[in-house]
Parts: C-alpha cells; structure tokens; sequence
C-alpha cells in the first residue's frame, strides 16, 4: 500500500486534529476555564493529553498491523505494555499522591 494511502491521513488526522486540540486546550487555559493550579483541573488536563496520545499510538499500531509491518500480536504486546505504564503513572502520580 502506497504511503499516501497509508500514513498520510493519519499524520493529517493528528497533525491537524492534534493542532485544533492544542489550540483548543490553549484558549480554555487563557480564558480562565482551566486553571491549572486548580488540582482537579490539572488531572483533567492530564487526562485529555494522555487520550489523544492514547489514539494517536492505538491507530498507529493498528496501522502497522494492517501494513504487515509488525504482527498482531507485535501490536498487542506494545499496546499491553504501553496500557500497564500509562496505568502505574496514572495510579502512582495521582491516586498514590491524593492518598498522602
């Protein structure tokens, strides 16, 4: 499959999409209705960063198992070690740190 076919619309989907997000994320940060002193409000805006990356490297794995560039389960054991460090970083830096 040509590269136009394949890696084109997702760097336009997280180039352009990850613009749009950023640029989103920037106005509600200036307009006040994000205050990241606020400790709530910083989780959240953890929260939204870790989702797009979360998709961004789902797709791109799926993509790559698609191509035949890495094998299903390639795929799935990066996506299980990917889940299980995003997870210890969410529970040691957050739940670990309300808990104290």
């Amino acid at each position: 499959m040509p590269f136009s076919h394949a890696w084109l619309p997702y760097i336009y989907l997280y180039g352009v999409g990850g613009l749009l997000f950023g640029s989103g994320l920037i106005i509600t940060i200036k307009s006040g209705s994000l205050d990241l002193k606020r400790p709530g409000h910083k989780n959240w805006f953890v929260v939204l960063i870790f989702g797009f990356i979360w998709f961004m490297v789902m797709h791109a794995l799926w993509n790559l198992a698609a191509l035949e560039i890495l094998s299903l389960n390639v795929s799935l054991l990066i996506w299980i070690i990917f889940m299980i460090t995003s997870l210890g970083f969410i529970y040691f830096g957050f739940i670990k740190k309300a808990r104290s």
